[in-house]
């Protein structure tokens, strides 16, 4: 049930117009059953996209396949926010979905006296996935939230950087096809929206993410983000016939590691399953290496006249 603000329609001049639409997420291909993730926001002024907050009750139903669920509905959400921010309106009216069983609802008029109120009110009435308090209760400390989460996104991953030294190391010149920021040993920059891609070759444009069996959740919604930039960067190639390979490459664990345990296995190779399923369905190859050099070896290789 919305609660509605009497004070807030004595003066309806200042209040708001917009359109907004609710995220729907089904896990299960081919099933009816679906949760509302999210509600877009837009007006001729500006965007906003309210997340559920509680993704992680997901858990009750999904048991293990949950970490996985909330991967992809984080990851969802993440390429919703940025298609809003570059296309406005024309996110939801023409919207592109980024990841199967991620959809948009019936589209909605509202008012309200700001863009973020009309979604967390519409968010409170319709999702099991979400509180309200929880979300007003942190507004005070949000820009701090936001930083730490950006430096753990965004910093956290020393992949790209070793494989850029095991490379220059092993060829010179090829150093020069890959990013700045990695070249510079910048973290990545802050435009969220904008598509990074690491390595740009003649022959192959790849990104690079690890798989930690700590902080699970946190990289495998990296490399769907990731995934979904070369995407985008793959679709702008000027001719099918001169298109390079692009790849997602994947370092991780060895599975007969003594360091992992059975249970953590059994997640790595479930979530390995996923994302190839995920590449593959955005025709993408996802490449799984367990270390640095082999990682070089493979884009020497390919890059090799």
């Amino acid at each position: 049930m919305i609660s509605l603000d009497v004070p807030i329609f004595r003066d309806f001049a200042h209040l708001q117009k917009a359109i907004w639409a609710p995220v729907l997420f089904r896990p299960i291909m081919g099933s009816p059953e679906q949760f509302v993730i999210g509600i877009a926001v837009a007006s001729d002024s500006g965007v906003h996209l309210e997340r559920a907050n509680q993704l992680q009750r997901l858990e009750c139903i999904f048991s293990n396949a949950s970490q996985m669920a909330i991967a992809i509905a984080e990851t969802a959400l993440n390429i919703i926010e940025a298609d809003l921010s570059q296309r406005s309106k024309s996110a939801l009216s023409e919207f592109r979905p980024g990841i199967s069983g991620v959809l948009l609802g019936d589209i909605n008029e509202a008012q309200g006296i700001s863009l973020e109120q009309i979604a967390a009110s519409w968010m409170s009435a319709l999702s099991s996935l979400y509180d309200r308090n929880l979300t007003q209760s942190v507004t005070e400390d949000l820009p701090a939230v936001l930083e730490e989460a950006i430096a753990a996104r965004e910093g956290g991953d020393r992949l790209p950087s070793l494989v850029f030294e095991y490379v220059r190391q092993h060829r010179q010149g090829l150093d020069r096809f890959f990013s700045n920021e990695i070249r510079s040993g910048t973290q990545r920059r802050r435009n969220a929206h904008a598509v990074v891609i690491d390595f740009a070759g003649s022959k192959l444009v790849a990104n690079f993410g690890t798989l930690a069996s700590s902080n699970f959740n946190a990289s495998v919604g990296r490399i769907k983000t990731r995934l979904w930039e070369l995407k985008v960067d793959r679709d702008k190639e000027p001719s099918a016939i001169a298109m390079r390979d692009h790849e997602m490459i994947v370092q991780h664990q060895s599975m007969n590691d003594p360091q992992l345990s059975f249970k953590q296995v059994d997640r790595l190779k479930d979530a390995l399953s996923a994302l190839e399923a995920q590449a593959d369905q955005e025709e993408i190859r996802l490449r799984a290496l367990t270390s640095v050099d082999e990682i070089g070896r493979h884009i020497l290789h390919k890059e090799a006249a």
